[in-house]
């Protein structure tokens, strides 16, 4: 690594490998040989520039030559180390929790960019400290860390023909054993394995929607291309904000012959003043081109809007011009809001009882289930809907035992995602047992005594609930087992209505009851006899 004449590097590294010991070597072989020439560090957290400084001033004392080099090391307002040459290096960190952005690092000039554990910064805090190189053609940038399974920017530079990669496993350490390997896999679970010791990508840690399922989900196609399909299902789903942020729809056809949900269209409102004027006649235009059998809105920012879509579908219903077919009017009782603080009410798919859940948990674990089953799929070139779904982590679990869901990167947001999975979410609680109770039609007749029934008829259609008016024909219709010998006993599994005449509607000849006695209009019933025990 140290060797290496490649101006922009990124090392992939398992734990204790030397990714730090490389970083403070090739630091300062740079700022000694060279005259005011300026070295920059960033990671994410504030130990890991003090445990790089440590280093640092550490090996400059280790020798009298370097050590009367050193012109000065303070630690406020940043970690700092001038030489008598010229050079220094300072140290900051990116204020990632803080959504800082790196801000303390602007204004700065560097010959050399090194980004320490920084697979842990986000993509706008490298964005901003990339910027200090512009006025350096031939500057130097060194990207180092594990993965914590996440695709943003230290991805995509160990996947960039600009950056040479090194990539070394925990277990070339010279140092490595058996013992080591066993500690450490019980120590860890799969996935910290996987990225601190294998130093593989993986699937993020806190991660909501695994990559290799967002990845599967992603097609080939662009939303403006898509047109409504008539034998499809479609729902719409509506995330209000304000004109900062702007609305996002997001609407969703189920294809019941694959059984696949097509996100086919997205949409962001945006508009100085009118933003929620704006957006909900958007939502007016899509119903009227998608006819969604659902729109579910967010109720948090969106209730008086609510209120304006189904005003809208009344006055459309009663309108002479329009009528209840009309699209418009269908908004009345199609708009519906979902309450992500509350909760909502499922049915139990066995005993079809209430169940009461948390709203946003209910929500996001809907999605993720369609993501896992690669039942969903969206445009490839929907690069903000992508980073949402990869930046999407479990921020803490609460108490009580409910997850707590936040944007791992803070500027991108999440407003596309709920949006999608307001869609989502009207096909389950509108279109699915777990919120409707489903019910048919069923017919069944009965053999003896703990036997199976004979045959079961489910009509789907109302037109198949008329039976065919030839009694021979519906019982053979239905495979009713016919007794083709009637002559033969009893014991001869005599079925439900074989006896001759039975096709023209002929009483049952010797009739008798379970006790034996004749059945007919003229005769009378025995009394009970009671058996000898």
């Amino acid at each position: 690594m140290l060797r290496c004449t490649s101006k922009r590097k990124v090392f992939r590294l398992g734990r204790q490998c030397g990714k730090t010991e490389a970083l403070v070597i090739a630091i300062l072989h740079a700022v000694f040989t060279h005259k005011d020439f300026k070295v920059v560090v960033i990671t994410p957290y504030q130990t890991q520039i003090e445990l790089i400084f440590s280093r640092l001033d550490k090996l400059i004392k280790s020798t009298n030559t370097t050590a009367n080099s050193l012109k000065r090391f303070v630690k406020a307002p940043n970690f700092t180390i001038e030489l008598h040459n010229g050079s220094t290096i300072k140290g900051f960190t990116a204020g990632t929790k803080s959504g800082g952005n790196a801000d303390a690092v602007r204004g700065q000039k560097a010959n050399m960019l090194v980004f320490d554990e920084a697979d842990y910064l986000a993509t706008e805090d490298m964005a901003s400290a990339l910027a200090l190189i512009t006025n350096y053609p031939d500057a130097t940038v060194w990207m180092s860390s594990t993965p914590t399974g996440k695709r943003e920017k230290f991805y995509d530079a160990c996947n960039s023909k600009m950056y040479k990669e090194f990539y070394y496993p925990s277990w070339l350490n010279p140092l490595w054993s058996k013992d080591l390997e066993n500690y450490y896999r019980g120590e860890f679970n799969t996935i910290d394995y996987e990225h601190e010791i294998e130093a593989n990508w993986g699937e993020q840690e806190a991660g909501v929607y695994q990559g290799a399922y967002v990845e599967t989900a992603m097609q080939d196609y662009r939303y403006e291309d898509q047109k409504r399909m008539e034998n499809w299902v479609y729902c719409m789903g509506t995330d209000w904000n304000d004109v900062k942020v702007g609305t996002t729809i997001a609407v969703i056809g189920f294809n019941p012959t694959t059984g696949i949900f097509k996100l086919v269209h997205r949409a962001v409102v945006s508009k100085d003043g009118w933003t929620q004027t704006a957006a909900c006649q958007k939502i007016i235009e899509l119903n009227r081109y998608w006819q969604p059998a659902y729109i579910y809105v967010d109720k948090g920012f969106g209730h008086t809007q609510d209120e304006i879509l189904r005003k809208y579908g009344w006055d459309a219903l009663i309108d002479k011009k329009r009528g209840k077919n009309h699209p418009d009017s269908k908004l009345a009782k199609s708009v519906k809001t979902y309450d992500f603080s509350s909760k909502i009410t499922t049915k139990d798919l066995f005993t079809r009882q209430d169940k009461d859940k948390p709203a946003k948990p209910f929500l996001i674990e809907n999605s993720v289930r369609r993501f896992e089953q690669h039942q969903i799929h969206f445009s490839k070139y929907d690069a903000q809907l992508e980073a949402e779904l990869r930046g999407y982590i479990i921020d803490h679990i609460t108490s009580t035992g409910l997850p707590v869901y936040v944007q791992g990167n803070s500027k991108v947001g999440d407003h596309n995602l709920d949006a999608l999975n307001l869609a989502l979410i009207a096909f389950t609680l509108e279109l699915s047992p777990y919120g409707q109770v489903t019910s048919d039609s069923t017919i069944a007749f009965s053999g003896n005594f703990g036997e199976p029934p004979i045959q079961q008829n489910i009509y789907n259609k109302p037109q198949h609930n008329k039976p065919d008016m030839n009694r021979t024909g519906f019982v053979e219709q239905n495979k009713l087992v016919l007794n083709k010998n009637p002559g033969k006993t009893r014991g001869d599994q005599t079925k439900l209505w074989s006896w001759p005449g039975f096709e023209r509607d002929a009483p049952r000849p010797n009739s008798r009851d379970i006790r034996g006695a004749p059945i007919g209009p003229n005769s009378r019933p025995r009394p009970p006899v009671r058996k000898k025990f």
